[in-house]
């Protein structure tokens, strides 16, 4: 199968704008998990570009920071990253792409709140794969691992549903995506 050359460029567009939404991050004092814009990326990218090329830009993300590429928070990557604590929750980019882009494009989720339903969705799967790979990883139980990785998150991460759904919508309505 062939990808054309426009598909490759925008695939490589994206995974640039993923790699410097990650390095935008603040430390939280009580968690293994830096509070980054990595997952506004994600479903900024998921809403705009459909399931397919937006899977692809978070495997090839993915991939870059397994070699060591430079591409996770704190200018990161290695194999020891993507399995240390924070892990599940990059790996939980490429469910999420695939799960939000699929219902934007193929079930014409467009709408400005039915892009925030499938964003919420999208966060359920981050929260819940990337909750199970720290209590994997740490040993922390289900009660400390939520306080730790989820409920500091939460009030940002539905704001930043919140706006990425209202920049995709005006992007989308632009384009003529919608």
């Amino acid at each position: 199968m062939k990808i054309p050359t426009k598909e490759i460029a925008v695939i490589a567009l994206f995974t640039a704008v993923m790699v410097i939404f990650s390095q935008i991050a603040v430390p939280i004092p009580i968690s293994p998990v830096p509070i980054t814009l990595s997952i506004f990326a994600v479903f900024l990218i998921s809403t705009l570009l459909g399931h397919k090329s937006a899977t692809v830009v978070q495997v090839v993300y993915l991939l870059l920071g397994i070699i060591g590429a430079p591409v996770f928070n704190g200018f990161t990557g290695g194999i020891g990253k993507v399995f240390g604590p924070t892990g599940g929750y990059i790996m939980s980019y490429i469910p999420m792409s695939y799960v939000m882009g699929l219902l934007v494009f193929k079930y014409s989720m467009t709408k400005y709140f039915q892009m925030v339903f499938a964003m919420l969705i999208g966060l359920v799967i981050c929260y819940s794969l990337g909750t199970a790979w720290l209590m994997a990883s740490t040993g922390m139980n289900f009660t400390k691992a939520v306080y730790a990785a989820v409920l500091p998150f939460a009030p940002l991460d539905i704001i930043k549903i919140f706006a990425a759904a209202g920049l995709s919508h005006s992007i989308r309505k632009r384009l003529v995506i919608a």
